[in-house]
Protein backbone atom coordinates (compact mmCIF):
# COMPACT_ATOMS: atom_id res chain seq x y z
CA UNK A 1 0.00 0.00 0.00
CA UNK A 2 2.97 2.13 0.90
CA UNK A 3 4.32 1.95 -2.52
CA UNK A 4 1.49 1.93 -4.65
CA UNK A 5 0.47 5.29 -2.36
CA UNK A 6 3.86 6.99 -3.54
CA UNK A 7 3.78 5.95 -7.14
CA UNK A 8 1.29 8.41 -8.05
CA UNK A 9 3.12 11.53 -6.56
CA UNK A 10 6.24 10.09 -8.57
CA UNK A 11 4.25 9.46 -11.51
CA UNK A 12 2.87 13.03 -11.59
CA UNK A 13 6.46 14.68 -10.55
CA UNK A 14 8.01 13.21 -13.62
CA UNK A 15 5.06 14.22 -16.10
CA UNK A 16 5.75 17.68 -14.49
CA UNK A 17 9.32 17.24 -15.13
CA UNK A 18 8.50 16.08 -18.60
CA UNK A 19 6.33 18.51 -19.39
CA UNK A 20 8.20 21.19 -18.62
CA UNK A 21 10.63 20.80 -20.42
CA UNK A 22 8.88 20.01 -23.29
CA UNK A 23 7.38 23.80 -22.54
CA UNK A 24 10.89 25.60 -22.45
CA UNK A 25 11.69 23.68 -26.10
CA UNK A 26 13.67 21.14 -24.97
CA UNK A 27 12.16 18.22 -27.24
CA UNK A 28 15.30 15.69 -26.69
CA UNK A 29 15.28 16.24 -22.75
CA UNK A 30 11.54 15.35 -22.86
CA UNK A 31 11.44 12.63 -24.89
CA UNK A 32 14.25 11.02 -22.76
CA UNK A 33 11.78 12.03 -19.85
CA UNK A 34 8.73 10.28 -21.28
CA UNK A 35 10.88 7.16 -22.32
CA UNK A 36 11.81 6.37 -18.49
CA UNK A 37 8.52 7.00 -17.47
CA UNK A 38 7.73 4.40 -20.03
CA UNK A 39 10.26 2.20 -18.35
CA UNK A 40 10.05 3.11 -14.78
CA UNK A 41 5.92 2.62 -14.46
CA UNK A 42 5.77 -0.84 -17.40
CA UNK A 43 1.95 -1.87 -17.14
CA UNK A 44 0.99 1.22 -15.82
CA UNK A 45 -2.95 2.32 -17.50
CA UNK A 46 -1.48 6.06 -17.06
CA UNK A 47 1.58 4.98 -19.97
CA UNK A 48 -1.03 5.98 -22.41
CA UNK A 49 -1.36 9.62 -21.77
CA UNK A 50 2.91 9.52 -21.89
CA UNK A 51 2.58 7.93 -25.20
CA UNK A 52 0.54 10.56 -26.27
CA UNK A 53 2.37 13.50 -25.55
CA UNK A 54 6.12 11.44 -26.21
CA UNK A 55 4.41 10.56 -30.63
CA UNK A 56 3.90 14.38 -30.03
CA UNK A 57 7.43 15.57 -29.47
CA UNK A 58 8.07 12.78 -31.78
CA UNK A 59 6.17 13.49 -34.76
CA UNK A 60 5.89 17.45 -34.35
CA UNK A 61 8.45 18.80 -32.86
CA UNK A 62 11.27 16.21 -33.38
CA UNK A 63 10.32 15.33 -37.05
CA UNK A 64 10.37 11.73 -36.27
CA UNK A 65 7.25 10.47 -37.67
CA UNK A 66 7.94 7.00 -37.69
CA UNK A 67 8.44 6.69 -33.98
CA UNK A 68 5.61 9.39 -33.46
CA UNK A 69 3.04 6.92 -35.51
CA UNK A 70 4.22 3.54 -33.49
CA UNK A 71 3.94 5.80 -30.08
CA UNK A 72 0.22 6.70 -30.82
CA UNK A 73 -0.26 2.98 -31.90
CA UNK A 74 0.72 1.83 -28.48
CA UNK A 75 -1.20 4.24 -27.06
CA UNK A 76 -4.49 3.29 -29.15
CA UNK A 77 -3.31 0.03 -27.79
CA UNK A 78 -3.46 0.64 -23.94
CA UNK A 79 -7.28 1.17 -24.30
CA UNK A 80 -8.93 1.16 -27.73
CA UNK A 81 -12.20 3.43 -26.50
CA UNK A 82 -10.71 5.96 -24.53
CA UNK A 83 -10.32 9.23 -24.75
CA UNK A 84 -6.53 8.91 -24.83
CA UNK A 85 -7.17 6.58 -27.86
CA UNK A 86 -9.47 8.47 -30.24
CA UNK A 87 -6.44 12.01 -29.86
CA UNK A 88 -4.23 9.20 -30.65
CA UNK A 89 -5.99 8.24 -34.02
CA UNK A 90 -6.53 11.59 -35.14
CA UNK A 91 -2.71 12.55 -34.57
CA UNK A 92 -2.15 9.87 -36.72
CA UNK A 93 -5.04 10.43 -39.47
CA UNK A 94 -3.37 13.96 -39.33
CA UNK A 95 0.45 12.65 -40.23
CA UNK A 96 -1.35 10.32 -43.29
CA UNK A 97 -2.54 13.40 -44.73
CA UNK A 98 0.35 15.52 -44.33
CA UNK A 99 2.15 12.17 -46.06
CA UNK A 100 -0.25 11.91 -48.66
CA UNK A 101 -1.32 8.37 -47.78
CA UNK A 102 -5.05 7.82 -48.28
CA UNK A 103 -5.32 4.31 -46.89
CA UNK A 104 -4.11 5.54 -43.62
CA UNK A 105 -6.40 7.93 -43.17
CA UNK A 106 -9.22 5.89 -44.29
CA UNK A 107 -7.74 2.96 -41.50
CA UNK A 108 -7.98 5.97 -38.71
CA UNK A 109 -11.01 7.87 -39.35
CA UNK A 110 -12.71 4.01 -39.32
CA UNK A 111 -11.13 3.43 -36.41
CA UNK A 112 -12.82 6.64 -35.33
CA UNK A 113 -16.09 5.90 -36.74
CA UNK A 114 -15.74 2.12 -34.88
CA UNK A 115 -14.96 3.45 -31.79
CA UNK A 116 -16.83 6.85 -31.26
CA UNK A 117 -19.66 6.82 -33.63
CA UNK A 118 -21.43 9.14 -30.83
CA UNK A 119 -18.75 11.44 -30.04
CA UNK A 120 -19.47 15.28 -31.36
CA UNK A 121 -17.01 14.85 -33.76
CA UNK A 122 -18.10 11.58 -35.38
CA UNK A 123 -19.71 13.73 -38.60
CA UNK A 124 -16.56 15.25 -39.26
CA UNK A 125 -14.84 12.02 -39.42
CA UNK A 126 -16.90 10.68 -41.78
CA UNK A 127 -16.74 13.31 -44.14
CA UNK A 128 -13.27 12.79 -44.21
CA UNK A 129 -13.31 9.43 -44.49
CA UNK A 130 -15.65 10.28 -47.50
CA UNK A 131 -12.82 12.55 -48.57
CA UNK A 132 -9.99 9.91 -48.04
CA UNK A 133 -11.42 7.78 -50.39
CA UNK A 134 -11.34 10.25 -53.06
CA UNK A 135 -7.93 10.81 -52.29
CA UNK A 136 -7.16 7.22 -52.62
CA UNK A 137 -9.66 7.65 -56.60
CA UNK A 138 -12.42 5.29 -54.83
CA UNK A 139 -15.10 7.48 -55.75
CA UNK A 140 -17.94 5.42 -55.41
CA UNK A 141 -17.22 4.47 -51.88
CA UNK A 142 -16.55 7.80 -51.44
CA UNK A 143 -20.05 8.79 -52.66
CA UNK A 144 -21.51 6.13 -50.20
CA UNK A 145 -19.73 7.99 -46.76
CA UNK A 146 -20.74 11.51 -47.97
CA UNK A 147 -24.53 10.76 -49.79
CA UNK A 148 -25.60 10.36 -46.08
CA UNK A 149 -24.65 14.41 -45.41
CA UNK A 150 -26.81 15.65 -48.45
CA UNK A 151 -29.84 12.67 -48.34
CA UNK A 152 -30.35 12.82 -44.45
CA UNK A 153 -31.97 16.26 -42.37
CA UNK A 154 -30.23 17.49 -39.33
CA UNK A 155 -27.22 17.93 -41.26
CA UNK A 156 -25.20 21.31 -40.55
CA UNK A 157 -24.98 23.65 -43.95
CA UNK A 158 -20.94 23.45 -44.09
CA UNK A 159 -21.04 19.92 -44.17
CA UNK A 160 -23.80 19.40 -46.40
CA UNK A 161 -22.23 22.39 -48.92
CA UNK A 162 -18.93 20.72 -48.76
CA UNK A 163 -20.62 17.27 -48.95
CA UNK A 164 -22.35 18.42 -52.16
CA UNK A 165 -18.81 19.77 -53.84
CA UNK A 166 -16.90 16.87 -52.97
CA UNK A 167 -19.47 14.50 -54.83
CA UNK A 168 -19.14 16.75 -57.37
CA UNK A 169 -15.38 16.14 -57.38
CA UNK A 170 -15.75 12.57 -57.48
CA UNK A 171 -17.93 12.95 -60.77
CA UNK A 172 -15.13 15.47 -62.34
CA UNK A 173 -12.38 13.23 -61.22
CA UNK A 174 -13.78 10.67 -63.18
CA UNK A 175 -14.58 12.61 -66.30
CA UNK A 176 -18.21 12.72 -65.88
CA UNK A 177 -18.36 16.57 -65.99
CA UNK A 178 -22.48 16.01 -66.76
CA UNK A 179 -23.13 14.58 -63.41
CA UNK A 180 -20.64 16.51 -61.35
CA UNK A 181 -22.09 19.94 -62.51
CA UNK A 182 -25.43 18.85 -60.75
CA UNK A 183 -23.61 18.79 -57.89
CA UNK A 184 -22.05 22.29 -57.72
CA UNK A 185 -24.73 23.49 -59.26
CA UNK A 186 -27.24 22.29 -56.24
CA UNK A 187 -24.57 24.17 -53.97
CA UNK A 188 -24.35 27.50 -55.52
CA UNK A 189 -28.19 27.26 -55.47
CA UNK A 190 -28.63 26.50 -52.21
CA UNK A 191 -25.77 28.96 -50.63
CA UNK A 192 -24.39 31.61 -53.26
CA UNK A 193 -22.44 33.20 -50.57
CA UNK A 194 -20.73 29.70 -49.35
CA UNK A 195 -17.22 29.78 -48.84
CA UNK A 196 -16.89 27.08 -51.75
CA UNK A 197 -18.73 29.27 -53.96
CA UNK A 198 -16.14 30.12 -56.22
CA UNK A 199 -14.29 27.18 -56.61
CA UNK A 200 -17.75 25.75 -57.44
CA UNK A 201 -18.61 28.44 -59.61
CA UNK A 202 -14.82 27.82 -61.49
CA UNK A 203 -15.67 23.88 -61.55
CA UNK A 204 -19.05 24.42 -63.01
CA UNK A 205 -17.41 26.25 -65.98
CA UNK A 206 -14.88 24.07 -66.52
CA UNK A 207 -17.44 21.01 -66.70
CA UNK A 208 -19.43 22.95 -69.26
CA UNK A 209 -16.60 24.04 -71.25
CA UNK A 210 -16.11 20.34 -71.40
CA UNK A 211 -19.56 19.76 -72.27
CA UNK A 212 -19.27 22.16 -75.18
CA UNK A 213 -21.33 25.19 -73.74
CA UNK A 214 -18.42 27.84 -74.18
CA UNK A 215 -21.06 30.95 -73.49
CA UNK A 216 -22.72 29.72 -70.23
CA UNK A 217 -19.26 28.19 -69.20
CA UNK A 218 -17.61 31.94 -69.74
CA UNK A 219 -20.56 33.17 -67.34
CA UNK A 220 -19.30 30.93 -64.52
CA UNK A 221 -15.51 31.84 -64.72
CA UNK A 222 -16.50 35.52 -65.04
CA UNK A 223 -18.57 35.26 -61.89
CA UNK A 224 -16.15 33.00 -60.22
CA UNK A 225 -13.61 35.64 -60.86
CA UNK A 226 -15.79 37.82 -57.87
CA UNK A 227 -14.89 35.13 -55.36
CA UNK A 228 -11.98 32.58 -56.61
CA UNK A 229 -8.66 33.76 -54.22
CA UNK A 230 -6.48 33.04 -56.97
CA UNK A 231 -7.38 35.79 -59.52
CA UNK A 232 -4.98 34.68 -62.22
CA UNK A 233 -6.44 31.06 -62.39
CA UNK A 234 -9.76 32.77 -63.12
CA UNK A 235 -8.27 34.63 -65.58
CA UNK A 236 -6.40 32.15 -67.48
CA UNK A 237 -10.03 30.16 -67.31
CA UNK A 238 -11.67 32.80 -68.93
CA UNK A 239 -8.61 32.93 -71.59
CA UNK A 240 -8.89 29.85 -72.25
CA UNK A 241 -12.64 29.23 -73.11
CA UNK A 242 -12.43 32.54 -75.36
CA UNK A 243 -9.51 31.03 -76.98
CA UNK A 244 -11.49 27.58 -77.93
CA UNK A 245 -14.52 29.75 -78.81
CA UNK A 246 -13.05 31.57 -81.67
CA UNK A 247 -11.30 28.37 -82.67
CA UNK A 248 -14.75 27.20 -83.31
CA UNK A 249 -16.15 30.40 -84.43
CA UNK A 250 -15.86 31.24 -88.42
CA UNK A 251 -13.95 33.89 -89.91
CA UNK A 252 -16.13 37.15 -90.36
CA UNK A 253 -14.63 37.58 -93.68
CA UNK A 254 -13.43 34.38 -95.03
CA UNK A 255 -16.13 32.55 -93.39
CA UNK A 256 -13.93 29.66 -92.06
Amino acid sequence: MFVAACAKPAFDDALKRAEGELGLGNFEAAAKLYERMIRDYPGDSRQSVVYLRLGDVYAYAMGNIADGLRAYQRSVEMGPASEIARLAHERRADIFEMQLHPAGMVEEYTSLLKYFGDNADAPKYRMRLGESYIMSNEFQQARTELRGFVEKGGVSRDLRERALFDIGETYFLEGKPGKAVRFYHALLEENPKSPLAGEAELRVATCLEEMGYLGMAQKFAKDASKRYPNKEVVDDRIKGIEDRGKAYSPDKKTGK
